[in-house]
């Protein structure tokens, strides 16, 4: 029989029981180390032959200031603070506390000067300055003095894998403490490599800085390196692939922290490594948030929130960082059951089952959705269920309809009936001059927007992106999968283009334009430069440790549906910035009502009854610069 677990309440007792006595004997240590340090004062002060008048003042002033320093102590929260982790601020305060304690004692000795009858009780001034010197290197030395032991002890040891940091800055110098504390991490570094002219040949940290990024190569070979860790996130994609280049030719390792999307969605912590991936070598500089964590929470803390494709790509990313917000409840509507289970399980890991509400729903079919409305009466509305694969839809344009258009349509009905806040819908860049039936059914679904903010209470505004890197059916995915098999790696057309951004960076825009829309607006990323796709498939080739000898790359041609370039806005569109850094509005061309009321009205009968041919002719008629595809050859293989 295993051993009966001892009950959980006793456990914490004696914990509690612990630390109460760690407490207590740190409390203590402070009174006797300034106890010492007020007699250490009168001895040296007066070379070790204290006046009989003195003496008695040193009698009456230990016990007063040995209490006082352990008082000031607990009021700047010293006892408070874990000291295995102590920084700059942390030593400051602890300065504060010494300082204030003199300061009183300067300040009683000053008043008593003014009284001729007390004068026998004036402290010298060496005393008070002796007192503090002592008192602080005492009781801060107990504290640093063994965790500066063990750290010299570490550094002692030559093992582990020689590593570069690239970088000098807070990053790198946060690595180099982790690395330092954790033996067990196994990284010996070597120094650090930084750009910056100024740190050249410094010390930082106990490490030197060796050269700049340029000289990677001779500084890896001059002390036998075997790993370069990039310490920030915020270096340019062109540098980074610059560097992993030179690594790869050297056969080092790279790694490089997370970014601060990364962190935003508890993904990893900060002190975190990975490999570098190919989000990293996007072609425009990673874009951070312009509000924080805390402004986001003072929008939506104690909020009924509602995300529709909850267990999708964008829909799960958007769930994860909405719960770091505080909502009252977070609604996760999906209608596919393995999705929805595998969110809801990841959300339940971090022990917020009470705010976390499972729906397992379709948006199209409009009695469940209603009951969901009427159960939850959600506040605030984030629409991330659609179809979006291209081709696909394609083969079953009355799904991309019916999904895309009529379930958007009839979610912004009961929204408006039940007094929703805010309603923020996810468009994409195909609903610019749309080639595609999924990207004519966005650009309905952004007019539908537009249409029912102009006489509600609801804030409506849609949110238009390009790619998305590492969602389910992406290219990134298609590469990597196919890289695996050994290739073909292929690609459409040698000069295709796409926008991309990735999957936390998305989700945030999103979060972020839920606090800004009202009038059905459509927000637009500053995304940067397009990125070839051809040039994405041979740095993901590079990236896996492979060249195009090993991997080839086939070019197979354009698919039914799809552009050679994306578009984020049409020639018509007004485009001006908002508060927010890197998000522009985007006014579209409102569409005649009466218009797409009649097509609406056109499309419900061809979706009823599945005409391909009649979806698409609606989707003509409606004036959106679609165009009907020609007929396309069958594709074998």
């Amino acid at each position: 029989m295993s051993p009966t677990p001892k009950p959980t309440g006793s456990h914490n007792a004696i914990t509690q029981r612990r630390r109460i006595q760690a407490s207590f004997a740190v409390v203590m240590l402070d009174f006797v180390i300034a106890a010492l340090a007020v007699a250490a004062a009168y001895l040296i002060r007066f070379e070790g032959a204290i006046p009989y008048k003195f003496y008695r003042q040193m009698l009456l002033l230990v016990p007063i200031m040995a209490g006082a320093r352990v008082a000031m102590n607990a009021a700047f929260g010293i006892y408070r603070m874990v000291w295995r982790y102590i920084g700059l601020r942390e030593t400051l305060r602890f300065v504060e506390s010494v300082m204030v304690g003199s300061a009183a004692l300067l300040l009683c000795r000053l008043l008593l000067f003014s009284h001729s009858h007390s004068k026998y009780l004036l402290i010298p001034f060496g005393i008070i300055v002796i007192e503090g010197t002592f008192s602080f290197v005492g009781m801060a030395g107990t504290r640093f003095l063994p965790r500066i032991l063990a750290e010299r002890a570490t550094q002692k040891r030559p093992v582990g894998t020689a590593t570069l940091l690239v970088g000098a800055g807070r990053g790198a110098i946060a690595i180099a403490k982790e690395a330092f504390r954790h033996p067990d991490l196994e990284l010996r570094l070597v120094g650090f490599l930084d750009d910056d002219l100024a740190k050249a040949g410094r010390e930082i940290h106990g490490l030197p800085v060796l050269g700049t990024l340029q000289q990677i190569e001779r500084v890896a070979e001059e002390n036998r390196v075997a790993q370069l860790i990039i310490t920030s996130a915020e270096i340019p994609p062109k540098k980074i692939l610059s560097i992993m280049d030179t690594a790869r030719a050297l056969n080092l390792t790279v790694r490089i922290v997370p970014g601060l999307f990364e962190i935003l969605g508890s993904k990893q912590s900060a002190s975190a490594l990975r490999e570098v991936r190919i989000e990293d070598l996007l072609s425009r500089d990673p874009i951070p948030p312009s509000l924080s964590i805390e402004d986001l929470t003072a929008s939506y803390e104690g909020k009924r929130v509602l995300v529709t494709g909850a267990g999708g790509s964008i829909g799960s990313e958007l769930s994860r960082q909405l719960v770091l917000m505080k909502p009252a409840k977070l609604l996760l509507l999906e209608r596919d059951e393995t999705n929805l289970f595998e969110i809801n399980r990841e959300l339940r890991k971090r022990r917020i089952e009470d705010v976390c509400v499972p729906v397992l729903v379709d948006i199209t079919n409009s009695k469940d959705l209603e009951s969901v409305f009427k159960t939850y009466k959600p506040d605030v509305v984030f629409h991330a269920a659609a179809y979006k694969h291209v081709p696909m839809m394609e083969h079953f344009p009355w799904q991309a309809v019916r999904n895309n258009v009529f379930g958007t349509k009839r979610l912004i009905e009961l929204s408006i009936e039940h007094g929703v806040e805010s309603f923020v819908m996810i468009s994409t860049d195909k609903a610019v001059n749309p080639t595609s039936v999924m990207g004519a059914t966005k650009r309905i679904a952004e007019q539908v927007v537009q249409m029912s903010a102009r006489d509600s209470e609801t804030r409506f505004s849609c949110v238009r992106f390009g790619n998305v890197l590492g969602s389910r059916g992406s290219v990134v995915g298609i590469f990597r999968e196919q890289i695996e098999k050994g290739g073909p790696v292929t690609v459409t057309h040698p000069e295709a283009t796409r926008y991309f951004m990735t999957i936390p960076e998305a989700a945030n825009l999103v979060i972020q334009a839920g606090t800004l829309g009202a009038e059905g607006e459509v927000f637009l990323l500053d995304m940067g430069e397009p990125v070839r796709i051809l040039d994405l498939a041979r740095q993901m080739i590079q990236l896996s440790g492979f060249t195009e000898a090993d991997i080839p790359i086939q070019i197979v041609g354009s698919r039914p549906g799809e552009k050679l370039f994306e578009e984020l806005r049409t020639d018509a569109e007004d485009i001006s910035k908002t508060k927010l850094r890197k998000i522009f509005h985007c006014k579209p061309v409102c569409l005649d009502e009466g218009l797409v009321g009649r097509i609406l009205e056109r499309l419900d009968f061809v979706v009823r009854s599945k005409d391909s041919d009649g979806v698409r002719n609606c989707l003509r008629d409606l004036e959106i610069g679609y165009k009907q595809p020609e007929p396309a050859a069958p594709r074998t293989g």
